[in-house]
C-alpha cells in the first residue's frame, strides 16, 4: 500500500471510529424504557407487534413490511419484552448500522468521483451531521433501511463500473446485491420497483453478460420479496408484496393527514355507501381507493398543489427537527420574516427552543441539497454511475408525489444528496486549487 493508500486508511478508520462512539454515546444515554411509554406511537407498534410477529402471535397480516418487526422482536426475544437490555441492544446494533451507513456512503462516493478525497468528504459529514447520530437512536425503520439501501447501491455501483466495461462479475455479487435489495423493500415497501429499474439499466448497459446480471439479481430479488409473499398466502390466504397500505398513504396525500383516529371517520364521510355492507370498515381498500378518486376529481388542481407544495415542504425541512421541544424553528423564523423583522424579533428567534440543535440540522440539510444537486450535475460525465443514484432521488420523489410525504420520509434520500455534495465539493476544490497553481504560475 502506498503511504497515500495507508494514510487514506487511517482517516477513513479513525472516522468510522468517531462516528460509532458519536452514535453509541449518545443513544446510550437515552432513557431505555421511554420507548415502550408511548402506546399509540410507531416505536412502540415496532416493538409490540415485533415481539409478537417472531412468534407467531399476530392474527391478520401486517400493515408493514416484517424486515424491522423481525429485527425489534429478535432484541426482545432475547432479552425480554419490555426490558432495557432490549433497548440497549436495538441502540448498539443501530450505532453499528449507522456505522455501516457512513462506509456505504465513502465507498459510493469514491466510485463515483474515482478519488478516495472525496469519499472521506463524504464519511466525514455522515459522521458529523447530526439527523444520523439522532435519527440511529430511535427505535423506527430509518437505520436498518438505510444501511440496506446504502450497502445494496454501493455494491451495485460496483457492479456497474466491472459490467460497463464489459468484465464478468460473480454470481455472488449479484445475489448479495439482489438480497440486499430484497431485505430493503421488506422493510420499507416504497422501495419496491426500484430494484426493478437497476435490473433494466444494467441490462440496457448492453456490455457483455449484463443481461445474464440483471436476470441474477431480480431473480433473488423477487425470491426474497416473494418469501414475504408466500407466507402471508399460507398463513393468512392473502396476496401481499412487500406490504399492505399503499392505499392509505394515496388517499392521506389526495385527501390530506387528519390523524389516526380522523381516518376512518373522514373516509366514511367521502364514500359513506361502504359503511352499508361494512361498517368497521375491514376492508378499507376500496373505500380507499374510491375516496381517492373523488377528492382527485373534485378538485384536481387543489390536488397537484397540495402534492407540489407538500413535497417541496418536506424537502425544504429537515428530518429530526421533531425530536426538540418547543415552537417550530421553521415557523418562528417565517413569523419573523413576515411580521416583525427587528432586532429584538431575531433575538428571541435565536433564543428559541433548542435553536442551536434545530439551527444545525438546517445547515446539514441545506449543504446536501444544495451542493448535492450540483454534484449530480458535475458528474454528470460519469452517467453509468451517477444515473442510479440521481434515480432513485428521482424514484422517490415520484412516489411521493402521489403518497403522503413528510421529511422523515424523504430522509432515505439525504445519504444520496450528502455522496452528491461530496464529490460536488471535491471537484470545486479541486478546480480552486488548480486555479490557484495557474494564477501563481503567471
Amino acid at each position: 500500500m502506498t503511504d497515500t493508500g495507508a494514510s487514506t486508511r487511517r482517516t477513513l478508520i479513525a472516522l468510522l471510529l468517531v462516528a460509532l462512539g458519536l452514535r453509541l454515546a449518545y443513544g446510550l444515554s437515552l432513557d431505555p424504557h421511554a420507548p415502550y411509554t408511548d402506546r399509540g406511537g410507531d416505536t412502540w407498534w415496532y416493538l409490540d407487534t415485533g415481539y409478537r410477529f417472531i412468534a407467531g402471535e399476530v392474527p391478520v397480516v401486517v400493515p408493514s413490511g416484517p424486515g424491522y418487526l423481525v429485527f425489534a422482536g429478535f432484541w426482545q426475544r432475547v432479552f425480554g419484552k419490555d426490558s432495557a437490555a432490549a433497548i440497549y441492544a436495538i441502540r448498539i446494533a443501530h450505532a453499528l448500522l449507522s456505522t455501516a451507513t457512513v462506509y456505504f456512503a465513502y465507498l459510493m462516493a469514491r466510485r463515483l468521483s474515482e478519488n478516495a478525497h472525496a469519499g472521506l468528504f463524504a464519511a466525514a459529514i455522515m459522521t458529523i451531521s447530526p439527523v444520523f447520530v439522532l435519527e440511529q437512536a430511535q427505535v423506527l425503520t430509518e437505520t436498518l433501511y438505510l444501511a440496506l439501501v446504502t450497502g445494496g447501491l454501493a455494491l451495485f455501483l460496483a457492479v456497474v463500473a466491472r459490467a460497463r466495461v464489459g468484465e464478468t462479475v460473480s454470481a455472488g455479487t449479484l445475489a448479495v446485491t439482489g438480497a440486499i435489495f430484497g431485505l430493503a423493500t421488506l422493510t420499507r415497501a416504497v422501495f419496491l420497483l426500484y430494484p426493478l429499474a437497476l435490473a433494466i439499466f444494467l441490462a440496457w448497459l448492453g456490455k457483455r453478460r449484463a443481461v445474464r446480471h440483471a436476470a441474477i439479481l431480480l431473480a433473488v430479488y423477487a425470491g426474497v420479496v416473494l418469501s414475504y409473499t408466500a407466507y402471508n398466502l399460507i398463513r393468512f390466504n392473502e396476496f401481499v408484496i412487500g406490504a399492505q397500505g399503499i392505499t392509505s398513504f394515496a388517499y392521506m396525500g389526495a385527501r390530506g393527514w387528519s390523524g389516526p383516529e380522523g381516518l376512518d371517520a373522514q373516509l366514511l364521510e367521502d364514500v359513506p355507501e361502504h359503511a352499508d355492507s361494512d361498517p368497521n370498515l375491514t376492508d378499507r381498500d376500496p373505500a380507499l381507493v374510491e375516496g381517492t378518486l373523488r377528492a382527485i376529481t373534485a378538485d384536481p388542481l387543489g390536488y397537484a398543489w397540495r402534492r407540489v407544495s407538500e413535497l417541496g415542504g418536506a424537502y425544504l425541512q429537515p428530518h429530526g427537527t421533531v425530536l426538540f421541544p418547543g415552537e417550530s424553528l421553521k415557523e418562528l423564523a417565517r413569523a419573523w420574516i413576515d411580521e416583525e423583522r427587528s432586532l429584538d424579533g431575531l433575538a428571541r428567534l435565536v433564543r428559541g427552543d433548542w435553536f442551536a440543535a434545530k439551527l444545525a440540522l438546517y445547515l446539514f440539510h441545506g449543504v446536501a441539497l444544495v451542493f448535492g444537486a450540483l454534484g449530480i450535475w458535475l458528474t454528470r460525465r460519469r452517467w453509468p454511475l451517477t444515473l442510479p443514484l440521481a434515480g432513485f432521488i428521482a424514484y422517490l420523489t415520484l412516489v411521493h408525489l402521489v403518497l403522503m410525504v413528510t421529511p422523515r420520509y424523504l430522509f432515505p434520500l439525504e445519504p444520496v444528496f450528502v455522496v452528491f455534495a461530496a464529490c460536488a465539493l471535491w471537484m470545486l476544490w479541486l478546480r480552486w486549487r488548480a486555479q490557484r497553481t495557474a494564477r501563481s504560475a503567471g
